[in-house]
């Protein structure tokens, strides 16, 4: 959890990680490791030993996983029910060994001392300024931004420290064998040296013509290429609440009422900028607050302790986060600093440094604001009410363009599209939207059908698909594309001769021949020496530029595979590459080496740790086993 509000402050406050939940959902904890099981209580969704998560629990949690992921990605990827099952996974991967390890903790009779958590607070970078020092206002707002009150963060701060103090004995030991760090350097970094003759298919030229016959048959075996895709014709009916705002319901009576049933909205609270001096204990605090002299203010009494200079906390409304956890500190004068005052992070001191009186905005200034909201409002109770006629009228099997006429809103024609929005021509159909949607949607309707209404992205409305003919996919003529079955003879016979080529090569280099000498011979084989490169066909040096032509992952496997003197030949992009291997460089821990194997090292350190880590909390997962209830997660699930 608290990693995760790291780098959710370095990068972005929505944690972006949430991404790679599509990729982890069966990771640490794998779908095995739980019992589902549909005979819990129907308020549990999980229960894992004596913890149980309620339903609502759940349910708060997926809505503000999923809300995030929306946040990142956009609305219309967080529709797909595979992602939205992975985020669910995740979270009760998360869910799980939380409560595992708190369990586990709890038996062993470990607790955490508040001053450890408030010292180990203090000091995450997260809540950090750019100072070092910990800012309350930046902690106040990751809570806000991650929808946690303080007492739910004080609670997963806790158990991460648990966890830590459980976790850690058993991996500070653990360490990278030196023979695998070795081993793992010198297969990352050895290098090859070779001399190369490619034989370029591009540069081979061919007078033949090729024969009806073989054309025929070249037709025939590549018939799939050459088949045009199945096409729809697609009639869709979209309704839009701007399509359906009724302008004449907004008076400025109406107006006027709206503006005065919600005055609140246009008021600016009153706010007070706050700084403030945090200690670890009230004697401190007192200590600092002694040497206050009239006319001091708190940077003043900071410089005069020797302590460090006050945090600004910003402009804060009276219900704020940190202003609740002042208390009669917050209406202290402007200019006055505050007795000590202890919070959960510590003890305080306070001051007002200035203040701004409540202010409410005119009606003329709010106006046409209010008048876009009411349209706006109208807009989508009509569009709702023509939703439900507009199914009436499709279960009643009447075509969209008389459902058109009689409700309203826009349709679409589309005269063809196959399974990638393009029409026969190969373009894109711009009069896609909702493009994944729209598209599966025509294609699981059946022709002559209309889809269920669905829901138009980004914008307060739906829209309907009817599929009008299908047209199945068809094998166009041979004379039609004759010019591509000719294209690809032509490849394929100029392939053959480079083949040829490059094996009556092979069978004339012997130990004493010289590829550089073979070159010249041939019009369509050039020589150049390769290397040295990794066996991930990059150069050893930043400076060094392979040339890709003459490297593929055949060639890598067979550079890497033989020894000095070998002379092996695969296929590259263009062709063929003959290679001589020359040198086998084993690489030596110098110069930038260093840096290189000792990331090694780290890396597989961390590596080694984290499977310690997760080997202990599946132990645990054994004497505390996890019962799910499907039913409520699948309800959840399906239904966001």
């Amino acid at each position: 959890m608290i990693s995760g509000l790291r780098e959710a402050v370095k990068e972005s406050i929505l944690l972006k990680g949430l991404l790679g939940l599509m990729m982890i959902s069966f990771g640490v904890w794998g779908v095995g490791d739980f019992i589902g099981t549909g005979g819990l209580d129907p308020s549990i969704a999980i229960k894992i030993g004596p913890k149980e998560i309620t339903t609502n629990e759940f349910q708060r949690r997926f809505d503000q996983e999923l809300t995030r992921f929306k946040e990142e990605v956009g609305p219309e990827a967080a529709r797909n029910m595979g992602l939205k099952r992975s985020i669910a996974n995740a979270m009760i991967q998360d869910i799980t060994q939380t409560a595992t390890v708190s369990a586990a903790a709890q038996d062993m009779g470990i607790v955490i001392p508040i001053q450890r958590l408030q010292s180990s607070l203090i000091k995450e970078e997260a809540f950090q300024n750019s100072t070092g020092t910990f800012d309350q206002s930046r902690f106040s707002d990751v809570l806000y931004q991650n929808n946690l009150s303080e007492s739910q963060f004080l609670d997963l701060f806790a158990s991460d420290l648990r966890h830590a103090t459980i976790i850690a004995p058993v991996i500070a030991n653990a360490g990278a064998p030196d023979y695998l760090v070795k081993n793992l350097f010198t297969y990352q970094n050895e290098t090859r040296v070779a001399d190369t003759l490619l034989v370029t298919v591009s540069s081979l030229t061919d007078d033949d013509l090729p024969t009806d016959e073989e054309l025929e048959e070249l037709y025939q075996e590549n018939i799939g290429a050459y088949t045009a895709p199945e096409y729809r014709k697609v009639t869709a009916l979209i309704i839009e609440a701007q399509d359906f705002q009724s302008v004449d319901s907004v008076t400025d009576e109406a107006l006027r009422a709206r503006y005065d049933e919600t005055i609140d909205r246009y008021r600016t609270p009153s706010t007070r900028n706050i700084s403030q001096l945090i200690f670890d204990s009230r004697d401190q605090a007192e200590a600092v607050r002694a040497q206050l002299e009239p006319g001091d203010d708190l940077s003043a009494l900071a410089a005069k302790a020797g302590v460090p200079a006050p945090i600004d906390l910003g402009e804060l409304t009276d219900s704020a986060p940190v202003a609740t956890m002042m208390g009669d500190a917050y209406n202290l004068p402007v200019g006055q600093i505050s007795e000590p005052t202890e919070t959960d992070l510590g003890w305080h001191l306070f001051e007002v440094t200035s203040e701004s009186v409540e202010s409410t905005s005119s009606f003329e200034d709010v106006k046409e604001d209010i008048r876009d909201a009411m349209l706006a409002e109208s807009g989508i109770d009509a569009v709702y009410e023509a939703s439900v006629d507009v199914e009436d009228a499709i279960a009643g099997g009447t075509p969209l363009q008389e459902v058109s006429e009689i409700v309203g809103g826009r349709l679409v024609e589309i005269a063809a599209m196959d399974r990638n929005g393009q029409d026969p021509g190969g373009l894109e159909v711009s009069k896609i939207f909702d493009r994944a949607n729209f598209i599966n949607t025509v294609f699981s309707t059946p022709a002559g059908e209309a889809s269920q209404l669905l829901d138009t992205p980004e914008r307060s409305g739906y829209y309907v698909i009817q599929v009008d003919s299908i047209t199945p996919p068809t094998p166009r003529p041979l004379e039609e594309v004759r010019r591509q079955v000719v294209s690809l003879w032509e490849r394929q016979t100029r392939a053959a001769k480079a083949s040829a080529l490059t094996q009556d090569l092979l069978a004339n280099i012997t130990a004493a021949s010289r590829l550089s000498d073979l070159a010249p011979s041939h019009e369509n084989v050039s020589y150049a020496p390769l290397g040295p490169l990794t066996r991930f066909g990059e150069g050893a040096q930043v400076d060094h530029i392979v040339d890709s032509k003459r490297v593929s992952p055949a060639l890598l496997q067979q550079l890497f595979s033989g020894k000095t003197g070998d002379v092996v030949s695969a296929p590259v992009s263009d062709g063929f590459v003959i290679a001589r291997i020359k040198e086998i460089n084993t690489p030596n821990p110098n110069g930038e080496l260093v840096t290189v194997q000792r990331q090694i090292k780290t890396s597989v350190t961390n590596a080694m740790r984290e499977d310690l880590a997760d080997q202990v909390v599946k132990a645990f997962a054994v004497r505390y086993p996890v019962e799910l209830n499907n039913d409520v997660i699948d309800q959840t699930v399906s239904l966001r």
